[in-house]
């Protein structure tokens, strides 16, 4: 019996439809900002090239680091010490709560520019029609293993609707329970809650894990109860969940991982969660089948784990498969180059374990095992 793992970059979301491509997510967000949000994010995000247009995410970066400086600044400014450094210089008070304010404004449009993109096009017509190919693999992979795990980078709920609609919500695990309504509204949420998983999920549930690696556009922090609450899909589009985060204050904050800084977000929860199962996998070669599904590999904590497993099995050339969608004779050979340079392995990973036909075109591998215990020990 197989133990596949499939890991999914955004490339899979692109291949659904090109409204999830880094370009286009931000080209309509930029055009939604009025002018003066325009002049200073555009400042913000000064570099050779301007706002990056490809990667949201170096966008991301400026906002938050700005944002954080100023928090920084903004604190000194009101201690004592601070008070006394204006009344001593004669400095005027930069109001520097109109500045935070100014940049969260902008950030939260991201965010929710973002994510109604990102839940606004994943419909099972679509995933029916196009990716009909990758989803019977899939499916019939999970199905006829003895386990499997399922981790997703990206923040969409594309692999979730795709495992509700096919193999249906007692057959997998996503560690969320019913914990009534969300408060003030008739919204239902679920806690997150992976140590009831043995307790309330069945065995034939437990099979198949769903691990959502950065969060998702469904997870969200509930401070009044410190806790992390699920939502279901049909309900964020419905009560346009985003809006009424940030327009009526609602007790709620996206539960995903932008930006900059990931390696250090990770480690944090819910994310540590997801993190440390995946290392656990990785660590004792747990899985035998390894499908690493767009992901451009540029997140090093990600690509850590992944040489962590090509290390703890036995022959991972016949359990590792990379799929990706260049057509490109010199882009693929430029995206081996650098997977190759971030999973270092002598000999280097061999082209029979990339396929750059789409995700349609993904197709099985012999399958490997772990390393006896004694050795995984000593690695």
């Amino acid at each position: 019996m197989t133990k596949p793992l499939f890991l999914f970059g955004n490339g899979l979301s692109i291949a659904l439809s090109p409204e999830f491509a880094l370009r286009n997510i931000t080209t309509k967000f930029i055009e939604e900002l009025d002018k003066s949000e325009k002049e200073f994010l555009t400042q913000l995000c000064q570099r050779e090239g301007g706002i990056s247009f490809d990667d949201f995410e170096a966008n991301f970066v400026a906002l938050e680091s700005a944002l954080e400086s100023v928090i920084k600044y903004n604190s000194f400014i009101n201690s004592e010490v601070g008070k006394m450094l204006l009344s001593s210089y004669n400095l005027p008070d930069p109001q520097l709560s109109r500045h935070i304010d100014i940049i969260e404004r902008i950030y939260r449009k991201y965010i929710v520019r973002i994510l109604r993109i990102i839940h606004g096009n994943v419909r099972l017509e679509a995933i029916e029609r196009k990716l009909s190919g990758f989803t019977s693999f899939f499916i019939d992979s999970l199905n006829s293993g003895q386990k499997g795990f399922v981790f997703t980078l990206n923040y969409d709920l594309l692999v979730e609707t795709i495992l509700l609609e096919k193999i249906g919500t007692y057959h997998f695990t996503d560690f969320c329970f019913p914990s009534g309504n969300l408060r003030g509204t008739n919204i239902p949420k679920f806690d997150f809650n992976p140590r009831r998983s043995e307790e309330l999920y069945t065995e034939t549930q437990r099979k198949i894990e769903l691990h959502h690696l950065h969060g998702s556009l469904s997870l969200f922090y509930d401070y009044y109860r410190n806790r992390v609450a699920k939502l279901k899909s049909e309900d964020i589009g419905y009560e346009e969940i985003y809006e009424k985060i940030y327009q009526e204050n609602l007790p709620l904050i996206p539960a995903i991982i932008t930006g900059g800084g990931k390696s250090d977000k990770i480690v944090q929860y819910p994310f540590d969660f997801y993190y440390r199962a995946l290392k656990d996998i990785c660590d004792f070669g747990q899985a035998n089948k390894l499908f690493v599904i767009g992901y451009s590999f540029r997140d090093e904590h990600i690509n850590d784990l992944i040489s962590r497993w090509t290390s703890n099995v036995k022959d991972y050339t016949k359990g590792l498969l990379i799929v990706d969608y260049k057509q490109n004779q010199s882009d693929q050979e430029e995206f081996k180059k650098f997977v190759r340079s971030q999973i270092r392995k002598r000999p280097a990973i061999p082209d029979d374990c990339f396929e750059f036909g789409g995700v349609n075109n993904i197709h099985d591998v012999e399958g490997t095992e772990a390393k006896e215990l004694t050795q995984l020990l000593r690695s």
